[in-house]
């Protein structure tokens, strides 16, 4: 039946849930009067589609089709979306179109192993069947020994009623139909006649579904009813099955994991092998994969989408067009994109990102300039860190490149080789200069990926010269006439191959720029933690009010409603995480004192074993300022992120091949710091610090809540962080949120501790907010105000005869007086945000030293 559709919630805000099987739809049903009473439009769910079981983020999707019966299913859906409408809330999904879990819980993944290339399955995933086999790099040791172990077994795949499942651990793979009617004709006669019987239900199953993209489902009948002696008879054929011969016959091939990095077939995310890519841009595969959010669309209850790793695909602008005509004009888009420093969105017909530029460069404005050259100087000077920001940005993609992307670079080399044969005769080129010109290109590629397609754009062109240029300057002659000569066969295709190569290039380049930057040079560079977050430049920590300004008329007249977020599932730090590490810029003499005055007692905890230090001087940085950044925190929180942080840097370990006496060295020194007597010198260092640091951290963290909702954009609240969230990557960021207090604090209504005070500072802004189209709407108008020893930022924005004024320190210092005043000419009509009106004023504005916030508005 088809429903007709609801008006659309006025988009003013969104909030951001991470749903898992231990919070599913029902709790937040729960919260969606907190919600509305705080002032939120539109609930911001992560994905909810089938995802294997457990899954504590959604993005393994087992089940595009589906909604997660661990959330909830489509009951607790239903259920969520009458709450939020009966609040005049909406629903905005996040949706993963790259990737799908290659998981035994994917039934679509399964019909593909059973059916292999032949399989209306195969067409979702995007696999080279041209290369053989395809890989599953799951076992823990290689195949033989595996094998040997008896770890390999076959047995009766109960869900699907057949021979049809070998059994690694918790894992199935379906063996193909030839091999199953090959067991079969092992049984005696009686069992014989009922073996075949249930190999012709599998067999017409299978034919169904032949024409179209449906995974089969539900129980197959036969073999799974047999009688007890008849079970007997067939686990004795299992058990003295051949499973080399057996393995050997199938459409996929067990690997052990390590080899995932050397030899692989289908494109995966990053460097995780069981997410499998997706080609979305079949037309029939994008409508499998969105039928489930367009139906939600249709019938009313979804009105948004978020776009999960748009540049893992093969077209994203022809993606964003279908899915535009899809949707239709009036639902909100927004991509996951991270937009480097000069870099402009391309012209797609979405609302937005999901807002990492925004977020760094509210950060930026807080970080001062001084402070940070000043840390960075002390770390030249004992020599902790070299070259330039970029240098080392090339030598972290290099090393991810050639280790866990290795297989990825290898297919490039593949397609670049094809139709050299003339230049590699000539003795122009050699096989080693090719692969490291593919190289070189994604190293040097200065943003996430260019967009090419035959007809490419002249921002692609830019990208290329870029890479160009840093390629003559950076690499060997040899390596930079590959390169060259690959660039030119990208912008002018010779073949097929050529065409393959520019998509394969530009969907690894997002892979490597996140691998590289996000995930190993930001824990490799402990200059100032707060600036090291995903989406930023360490060539370009701060931000000035004259660069701000600029950006932010822009984006007013683009008139793009992005989302402006100060923290999501993604991010490094929390927002009072950075805050408070802002505000160490702003001081850089207490950091550097600090650290003087307790070097010996730092060298004394270290641990010095085999010939180094336990951790080292750069490891000992980035535990002090985590330490300081997110005080108080419990030893289980450190050690939780000293794992993920140190195998992520890649430094002393890795996550393919810890170095676990090196982390335990570096939780031991962290968990010596913060409750052990010989660390009580420096933890008492760290609590003054904090100390000195609070009253600065206080009014950074709210000034970051009044920009989040004030400047050109959508507000977009990660889950909690209403109140002070000291966080870490995840999982610290995914931690239970205290609903219960936040709610009583809305309830009281009184700023009585800093939670509060953020919580309803927040309330107070989405208020305004819904009551006045200037923030949602509105330009963008710089006020002249002087730096002055504290700094300010000052803006107006207008839609009509409603403004809003806004006005708040970039520094904060130290003073005894209760007031400050600074040239802010005011006129009359002006109320604050109590409903107090203000007069005209003499020319100055005056702001209590204990919140020097000016927000104005008028109508």
């Amino acid at each position: 039946m088809t429903m007709i559709r609801a008006p659309w919630p006025a988009l003013t805000a969104t909030y951001r849930l991470q749903f898992h099987r231990d919070f599913p739809f029902s709790k937040a049903e729960a919260l969606v009067p907190y919600l509305a009473r705080l002032g939120v439009s539109h609930l911001y769910a992560s994905p909810i589609t089938m995802a294997v079981p457990g899954s504590t983020h959604g993005y393994d999707v087992a089940g595009p089709t589906k909604v997660n019966p661990e959330l909830g299913g489509e009951e607790g859906l239903l259920a969520l979306c009458a709450a939020l409408e009966r609040h005049g809330m909406g629903l905005i999904l996040d949706i993963v179109p790259n990737h799908m879990a290659a998981s035994s819980h994917n039934p679509f993944w399964l019909d593909m192993l059973e059916g292999g290339p032949d399989s209306p399955a195969a067409r979702i995933f995007d696999v080279a069947w041209d290369k053989g086999r395809l890989v599953l790099p799951v076992l823990g040791d290689p195949l033989q020994a595996t094998i040997e172990a008896g770890q390999i077994t076959l047995a009766i795949n109960e869900a699907r009623g057949g021979i049809d499942a070998v059994v690694y651990g918790e894992q199935r793979f379906p063996l193909r139909r030839e091999s199953v009617a090959e067991l079969v004709g092992r049984l005696p006669a009686a069992v014989h006649i009922a073996a075949a019987a249930a190999a012709r239900d599998r067999s017409d199953s299978s034919a169904s579904s032949s024409t179209s993209l449906h995974a089969s489902s539900g129980p197959r009948t036969g073999l799974s009813d047999l009688d007890p002696v008849s079970r007997v008879a067939l686990e004795t054929v299992l058990a003295e099955a051949d499973i080399t011969s057996l393995l050997e016959a199938q459409h996929w091939r067990l690997a052990w994991w390590r080899t995932a990095a050397h030899d692989l077939n289908y494109r995966r995310f990053f460097n995780i092998t069981d997410l499998a890519g997706v080609r979305v841009e079949d037309p029939d595969v994008f409508e499998l994969v969105h039928r489930l959010p367009l139906d939600l669309i249709r019938r009313g209850l979804v009105h948004g989408l978020r776009i999960d790793h748009i540049d893992g695909l093969v077209d994203p602008a022809t993606y964003c067009e279908r899915l535009r005509s899809a949707v239709g004009a009036d639902v909100p888009i927004f991509i996951e994109k991270i937009l480097e420093p000069g870099e402009s969105l391309r012209d797609w017909p979405i609302d937005g990102t999901t807002g990492y530029e925004r977020l760094n460069d509210i950060n930026g404005l807080f970080v001062a300039s001084k402070g940070y050259a000043a840390f960075e100087e002390a770390l030249r000077e004992r020599h902790l860190i070299t070259g330039t920001a970029t240098s080392r940005l090339a030598s972290a993609k290099k090393q991810v490149l050639e280790a866990s992307l290795a297989t990825e670079v290898d297919t490039l080399t593949a397609l670049a080789r094809d139709g050299l044969d003339d230049a590699m005769k000539a003795g122009d080129l050699t096989e080693t200069a090719i692969r490291q010109g593919v190289v070189a290109l994604l190293v040097h590629c200065p943003v996430y990926r260019s967009y090419a397609t035959d007809d490419y754009s002249p921002d692609d062109s830019a990208i290329w010269q870029k890479i160009s240029e840093a390629v003559a300057a950076a690499e060997d002659p040899l390596t930079a006439a590959a390169a060259q000569l690959l660039l030119a066969r990208m912008a002018a295709p010779q073949n097929d191959s050529d065409r393959e190569f520019r998509v394969r290039f530009q969907q690894l380049g997002g892979p490597a720029m996140a691998k590289g930057y996000e995930d190993t040079e930001l824990y490799r560079t402990p200059i100032l933690l707060s600036v090291n977050e995903v989406g930023s430049s360490l060539d370009h920590p701060t931000r000035t009010p004259a660069e701000l300004h600029a950006v932010f008329a822009a984006r007013a007249t683009e008139k793009r409603c992005d989302l402006n977020p100060l923290a999501t599932h993604d991010t490094k730090r929390g927002p009072d995480t950075r805050a408070r590490l802002d505000a160490l810029s702003q001081r850089p003499a207490l950091w550097l004192e600090f650290l003087s005055e307790n070097e010996a007692d730092l060298a004394a905890l270290a641990q010095a074993a085999d010939g180094r230090l336990m951790p080292d001087a750069i490891d000992q940085i980035l535990v002090l300022q985590t330490l300081l950044s997110a005080w108080p925190i419990s030893p289980e929180r450190m050690d939780g992120y000293l794992t993920k942080a140190l195998r992520e840097a890649k430094r002393h370990s890795n996550w393919e091949t810890p170095d676990e006496a090196y982390e335990a060295a570096c939780k031991a020194f962290s968990a010596a710091i913060l409750s052990e007597p010989a660390g009580a010198p420096i933890r008492d260092g760290l609590e003054t610090l904090v100390e000195q640091l609070t009253p600065a951290t206080r009014i950074i963290g709210l000034a970051q809540v009044v920009l989040q909702h004030a400047l050109p954009g959508t507000p977009d609240i990660y889950q909690g962080t209403e109140f002070r969230d000291f966080s870490l990557v995840d999982p610290d960021n995914r931690r239970p949120v205290d609903w219960g207090r936040r709610k009583a604090v809305l309830d009281a209504g009184t700023a009585a501790d800093p939670d509060a005070e953020k919580l309803l500072l927040t309330q107070q802004l989405l208020q305004l907010r819904r009551s006045n189209a200037a923030l949602t709407r509105g330009d963008y108008r710089p006020l002249d105000l002087p730096a002055g020893e504290w700094g300010w930022l000052g803006f107006e924005r207008h839609d009509g005869d409603r403004a809003v004024r806004i006005i708040i320190p970039t520094r904060v210092l130290e003073t005894a007086s209760e007031h400050i005043t600074l040239p802010a000419p005011m006129e009359a009509g002006w109320r604050t945000l109590d409903g107090a009106s203000l007069a005209a004023g003499s020319g100055e504005m005056t702001l209590p030293a204990a919140y020097p916030f000016a927000i104005l508005h008028k109508s």
